[in-house]
């Protein structure tokens, strides 16, 4: 057994998660099912090689790869979201396998991070296990729902909806209620409304719907056309112009915006599981559910975040 540092073969990294993360008993939701797609998340949002290194740990048995662990770092917010652990190996390597890559990962950070989020299948009991014994907190389940295209029949149908009267690319005079809006809706999430506005480019966009002169929602979706993917990451909707029709309408634009502009096949959205409300709305689109996940958060400071090797492990194997 071998721990590679330095020479990691990124190819064949993306190749393990995305076989890896096919399988529900090893799903995490940060990380891609689609080999091309995770490796140009390695090369983008990892673009310096000795970035990716120090981010990313890799256990080969006989040049075969069998564990990984890779930290997706947020150096402004001092966070990191968790892919992995990845363990390819029986019930009683689990354990070990994890602690060295934990052990591994963390001393490449160098201490710059001070929260840290798992985002694990809810089949995937190891990683969940894990998460509880390193003193995480589960913070929430979500469900994840996919549209493959049988949604474009069903918005398409209402000429009010494909219009999507009203709902038009953020401007500038609602920035500011934008950004109240999404840190009032939305108060600890991956992206903050500045970071979504820096964000905004051809493939990323901010839709507004506006009513005499109010910003009354938002939806923010982002789009992988290399891929046929897209994502709605946020929608919201303000206190005062709720059950008014002004959910479909962004929900509708997003959807149109995704599958005519960017020609997106599969299209995926991300909501607690208890928001019965919303998932009957993207049910009645043609949103399908995917998976249920759960939500840890990781306290860094003050916690034992590396287990001692055989505390760990599987149901069957504890005492």
């Amino acid at each position: 057994m071998s721990v590679i540092h330095e020479k990691i073969d990124w190819r064949q990294l993306s190749e393990f998660l995305a076989r890896m993360n096919r399988l529900e008993q090893h799903h995490v939701g940060y990380c891609g099912e689609q080999e091309e797609e995770i490796y140009g998340t390695l090369m983008e949002d990892f673009a310096e090689e000795a970035n990716r290194v120090r981010r990313f740990t890799v256990i080969a048995r006989e040049s075969r790869m069998i564990g990984a662990l890779g930290f997706q770092v947020d150096e402004e917010g001092r966070s990191a979201e968790i892919w992995g652990p990845f363990i390819d190996a029986g019930e009683a390597e689990w354990a070990p396998l994890a602690n060295q890559l934990w052990r591994e990962g963390l001393s490449k950070l160098d201490a710059a991070v001070d929260t840290m989020y798992g985002f694990y299948n809810m089949e995937n009991t190891y990683c969940a296990q894990f998460m509880a014994e390193l003193g995480a907190e589960r913070s929430g389940i979500h469900t994840i729902l996919k549209s493959r295209g049988n949604s474009r029949e069903i918005w398409i149908s209402d000429s009010t909806l494909a219009e999507s009267t009203g709902v038009q690319d953020i401007t500038p005079e609602y920035e500011a209620a934008f950004l109240e809006l999404h840190e009032m809706t939305f108060p600890n999430t991956y992206y903050g409304a500045k970071q979504i506005l820096e964000r905004l480019d051809g493939d990323r966009r901010l839709f507004a719907a506006v009513d005499h002169g109010e910003l009354a929602g938002y939806v923010y979706v982002e789009a992988e056309p290399e891929f046929r993917e897209g994502s709605i990451e946020y929608i919201a909707v303000s206190g005062d112009f709720q059950r008014r029709g002004y959910g479909k309408k962004l929900l509708a634009k997003a959807l149109r915006y995704l599958f005519e502009n960017v020609g997106a096949e599969e299209i995926s959205l991300c909501v607690s599981r208890d928001n019965i409300g919303a998932i009957r709305l993207y049910e009645s689109m043609g949103f399908e559910t995917e998976h249920q996940l759960a939500a840890f958060v990781l306290r860094v400071a003050g916690t034992p975040l590396v287990q001692e090797q055989g505390r760990f492990g599987p149901p069957s194997e504890r005492s």
